[in-house]
């Protein structure tokens, strides 16, 4: 996320700037900031079809085409949170000093501010549904909706013998049903449901968080 941001020459700050400020040409009086829908998708990478990989992927294709595709986007670390607490600090993991799942960002850096903190301090409404940061890691200060409690209660016991993780995990799962029970397509409903239901007069930043496509590799038929 930090090259392919710096590879476009776009910072938080001017990305912040530029949703601040509008047009000289339009009167101060109906300037209007937009609201921000940020998603997130675990374990997504770029073998998808905006990127020319045949895969059916026609809903984030079709945001590609209304949007600006970075080619040079890279992964600052092959584990959730750490990459996580990078991109939403703006800050690389060698400056965060988080390379594991059990580490709050605000131990390390209690001062810093994460994107939807700061979207929050100039006047947005700031919602969240799904995974944004790391389960038990979130930011304390980000979300007036949403959100999920910071638990740092330490390295977390696993969930049973490696064997049967691993096995679990490596799996690929056909579901019946239309989908409409998995914890994607809740979120996904809870996050219309905030775009419709935001009368706060502020506008709004919402972060949607898919579990998917991380493993095991279920999804519906």
């Amino acid at each position: 996320y930090h090259a392919a941001m710096t590879s476009s020459s776009v910072t938080r700050r001017s990305l912040l700037a530029g949703i601040a400020g509008a047009p000289l040409a339009i009167p101060q009086q109906k300037r209007k900031p937009p609201n921000v829908l940020f998603i997130a998708a675990d374990d997504l990478n770029v073998r998808i079809g905006c990127y020319g990989f045949p895969v059916q992927t026609p809903n984030i294709d079709s945001i590609a085409r209304r949007g600006v595709r970075f080619d040079r986007a890279y992964c600052q670390y092959a584990l959730c949170n750490p990459s996580r607490t990078s991109m939403l600090t703006g800050k690389n993991p060698t400056s965060t000093r988080i390379t594991d799942n059990n580490t709050w960002f605000r131990k390390n850096m209690p001062g810093v501010v994460t994107l939807p903190q700061c979207f929050r301090q100039n006047g947005y409404l700031t919602a969240a549904t799904g995974k944004i940061f790391h389960g038990g890691l979130d930011d304390d200060r980000a979300w007036d909706i949403g959100g999920t409690p910071v638990s740092q209660g330490g390295i977390r016991p696993p969930a049973g013998p490696v064997e049967e993780r691993q096995k679990l995990s490596d799996r690929w799962v056909a579901l019946e049903g239309d989908g409409t029970d998995t914890t994607d397509y809740r979120n996904a409903s809870r996050a219309i449901e905030l775009l419709q239901q935001n009368r706060s007069g502020k506008p709004l930043f919402l972060a949607l968080g898919f579990a998917k496509p991380h493993a095991p590799f279920i999804a519906p038929k």
